[in-house]
């Protein structure tokens, strides 16, 4: 099971479903593209002064340490060093530029995939909204998203039936 967090747009409201459009959810922990592709994973995410200072330390460590004669095995394991290194930290770097963006971290989900995190995180996100409030800048609701949910009632116990084994209907926690 992996950590995922959701990151949306500062002034987005929750329950709010043009929120998702420009939502972001990352990974926390490794990197496996940041690890093998450091530099140009870097570029795909638009972190130019990281890449820019990834290569520079990378071919100034390379250098130096075949400089003072190490063997080449000792580089090599140096080099995976700062790679691994790096691979823990890149998703960490993409939420700072976000947040430097304007998105604020709106919410963290367990999942045992992508997809299932973008589910339940955005499952999450729409079922946060206040009965009765319109997102900013609309008037009227403009989806079935937008509709003020109804009130569930707690019936009193033994008014519903209940089947087997199940406790009696509860209200709404």
């Amino acid at each position: 099971m992996a950590v995922y967090t959701l990151h949306v747009p500062a002034e987005d409201m929750p329950g709010d479903p043009a929120a998702l459009g420009d939502a972001v959810l990352l990974k926390d922990g490794f990197a496996w593209g940041a690890f093998i592709f450091q530099v140009f994973w870097c570029l795909y995410h638009r972190l130019w002064l990281v890449a820019l200072a990834l290569a520079v330390v990378t071919l100034g460590v390379s250098a130096g340490l075949q400089w003072f004669g190490l063997p080449s095995f000792a580089v090599t394991v140096i080099s995976l060093l700062i790679a691994a290194f790096f691979a823990l930290e890149a998703n960490g770097l993409r939420r700072r530029k976000l947040e430097r963006h304007g998105f604020r971290p709106a919410g963290v989900v367990v999942a045992d995939s992508y997809s299932d995190a973008e589910a339940r995180a955005f499952s999450a996100w729409l079922d946060t909204r206040e009965p009765g409030i319109v997102p900013p800048g609309r008037t009227t609701p403009t989806s079935v998203y937008d509709q003020p949910r109804q009130k569930v009632a707690a019936g009193a116990a033994g008014t519903h039936p209940v089947l087997g084994l199940f406790p009696d209907q509860e209200g709404p926690r």
